[in-house]
């Protein structure tokens, strides 16, 4: 399973000693010894200038098969690990996945695992020599079910067009494309503007039909960057020959501050393989002398918020993104990936896209998740706002109820809007809130009255749910953010119509924990994962300076970060939700709110919060405002008895 790009330096395999990556006394560099610590797949990358006119077809550094049989060998064979391929395999058949392009399928590991599993598989790959393992494998199971049909052909991701004629891309597309193993990393930036990039994940989204799904992962870069070596957490997560690797060496390429690259030098010990012939010799700790083959891989270092926005930017903001950390549903709160899934749904005529439920107007249970009853502990006895009234904690017990996974959409709002020509409090009203440093200067010369203790929090003429920043802008491109510009009574309205409700305080609070009693955020109690923000909040010194660590300057997408354990998106940060309950500070045992008051709960958080400046992104964390309230962070999800 490796991409074309991998194909193109691992003549490093032929080398009896390591290379100088760092000749250049500008470039800096710095590396890290790991022992027992499992690679990526693929091999190096190609450092090209932008002037030449080689083609990626014509490199192959495979031709004596030497390559291709260590990589199987440190592979173990043409299997893959059971964990990982059994989430593979469940991810695909929750997609409806029947057929697949194997993007990167180097020796067909991948691709075999899913024949025997039922699907229908096409493969490419660049090298021949790697696609000569495949082909072999399929010429011994012509009589398995699948293998006689499995089409195998060379190809590259700049121009998949033109695959060889041995495959046929199926006319309506593909329902997956799958680039797994750390390959696409291999990919390398020539011209410096990622034009590559974006071209190899077009051309994956033109292959597939409307509703698949593309499938494509990258090591952990945030934390390689940050601490110049691998994490080795998920030290056999594909393959089974991981405990081949002696050691790896972490090498980082970069100038004045930017790294462009990320090297990892290999040591395999390849004993009882003498059809492989060793660079090296090795002492080990017990003393035992082990032949060892040396290669170097290069990759560029894909930071996970950047490679999502890469993937937008060709799918658009309306997709369906679900991240996925070393394949698992569920981490601890400590725990630091090896690898990030990306799993990006492309739009068009699929029943979900909409999320319209049979026979109602909102979105399906399909789109919301069923949270168990049972008792939880609500509050904090440790509050850091003690005016919000986050104490004392106490055991509440709900009923089991359905939340939506996602804050609702413009997309969502807008099929509203159309339905029932509902007019929003900021519409009547005429103006709404927004920070000042996101105005034109036009619309910051109309601004005549300010919040005097926010003098950046402004009431701007025309701002509405369909002119964010005000009249002058639109939502043309934000159709999957979160609608904003709606007040309490606006989002009761639509859940109403969409045969829901509101959630309650308790309600939210419970979801936001996704089953970690008393935890601060829906994954846990720290707030980045192995360096990674996990919510789009402000970074920064608010309001005056954004550093776009999230890379994000207002609202992101939803669904942009990964779900807690319940499977739920952006329960903190990105807008803060309208709940159901009248505020009190008067807390009663069973978690319910007041019959009635004055202002109304909100919970979350929003993407202008940070720990200086309302450090409200916590699950007990909560505020409150009048219900006719608006503003740019302010937005909503919808909930549902589970019972009805």
């Amino acid at each position: 399973m490796l991409s074309f790009f991998s194909l193109l330096l691992l003549c490093s395999l032929l080398l009896t000693s390591s290379t100088n990556l760092y000749s250049d006394p500008e470039v800096g560099s710095c590396s890290a010894e790991e022992s027992g610590a499992e690679p990526g797949c693929g091999c190096g990358s190609l450092k090209r200038d932008s002037s030449q006119t080689t083609t990626h077809s014509e490199i192959d550094q495979y031709t004596d098969g030497k390559a291709a049989r260590v990589w199987n060998l440190y592979m173990g064979g043409n299997k893959r690990t059971s964990e990982y391929g059994a989430y593979l395999i469940e991810l695909l058949h929750k997609h409806n996945v029947k057929t697949v392009l194997d993007a990167a399928a180097g020796t067909g590991v991948d691709s075999i695992m899913l024949l025997e599993a039922g699907f229908q598989v096409k493969s490419v790959d660049l090298s021949d020599q790697m696609l000569a393992e495949a082909r072999k494998e399929r010429l011994k199971r012509l009589e398995d079910p699948g293998f006689k049909d499995w089409e195998i052909g060379r190809g590259d991701w700049l121009d998949l067009d033109n695959v060889e004629k041995t495959v046929e891309h199926p006319p309506g597309g593909y329902d997956a494309v799958i680039c797994i193993g750390n390959s696409f990393a291999h990919l390398p930036d020539p011209t410096g503007d990622q034009a590559d990039h974006k071209r190899a994940i077009s051309n994956f989204h033109k292959l597939l039909r409307p509703g698949g799904v593309l499938i494509v992962d990258h090591r952990n870069y945030d934390y390689i960057l940050e601490h110049g070596t691998i994490p080795n957490t998920a030290s056999k997560l594909y393959y089974q020959g991981g405990d081949r690797i002696h050691k790896i060496t972490t090498s980082l390429d970069c100038t004045e501050g930017v790294c462009s690259q990320v090297t990892l030098e290999y040591e395999i010990d390849i004993t009882g393989h003498d059809e492989v012939l060793a660079d090296e010799t090795r002492t080990k700790q017990d003393g035992t002398q082990i032949p060892v083959s040396k290669f170097s891989l290069s990759y560029y270092p894909h930071k996970v918020g950047d490679f999502v926005r890469l993937m937008r930017g060709v799918f658009g903001d309306e997709a369906e993104h679900t991240l996925l950390r070393d394949f698992r549903d569920v981490v601890e709160d400590d725990y630091v990936p090896s690898y990030f899934i990306h799993v990006m749904k492309k739009t068009g005529q699929n029943p979900e896209s909409l999320n319209k439920g049979s026979g109602s107007n909102g979105q399906s249970h399909s789109e919301m998740q069923l949270i168990p009853g049972g008792v939880f502990t609500m509050g904090t006895d440790n509050p850091i706002l003690y005016l919000d009234a986050e104490s004392p904690a106490r055991r509440v017990n709900l009923p089991a109820f359905y939340i939506d996974k996602f804050e609702v959409t413009n997309a969502h709002f807008a099929e509203f809007i159309k339905q029932t020509n509902h007019v929003t409090d900021a519409q009547r009203f005429g103006d709404s809130f927004v920070l000042d440093g996101l105005l034109s200067p036009e619309e910051n010369a109309k601004v005549v009255n300010a919040v005097q203790a926010a003098p950046w929090w402004l009431p701007v003429q025309g701002a509405t749910w369909d002119h964010p920043e005000g009249i002058d802008t639109d939502i043309k491109d934000r159709m999957h953010h979160p609608v904003v510009h709606v007040s309490w009574n606006d989002a009761k309205a639509y859940c109403t119509w969409a045969g829901k409700r509101l959630p309650t305080e308790a309600e939210f609070e419970k979801a936001c924990q996704g089953g970690k009693e008393g935890s601060l955020y829906p994954w846990g109690d720290e707030e980045l994962v192995g360096g990674v923000h996990q919510a789009n909040i402000w970074q920064g010194e608010f309001p005056k300076e954004n550093t776009l660590e999230d890379g994000y300057k207002t609202t992101s997408p939803v669904g942009s970060y990964p779900a807690n354990n319940y499977q739920i998106h952006d329960l903190i940060g990105n807008v803060w939700e309208w709940v159901e309950d009248w505020w009190t500070t008067q807390h009663s045992p069973d978690g319910k709110g007041p019959p009635t008051g004055q202002e109304k709960v909100k919970k979350g958080g929003s993407f202008m919060c940070t720990k200086q400046y309302c450090y409200r992104y916590r699950c007990p964390a909560r505020t409150k405002t009048s219900a006719d309230t608006t503003g740019l962070n302010v937005g909503f999800r919808c909930a549902k008895s589970a019972d009805v």
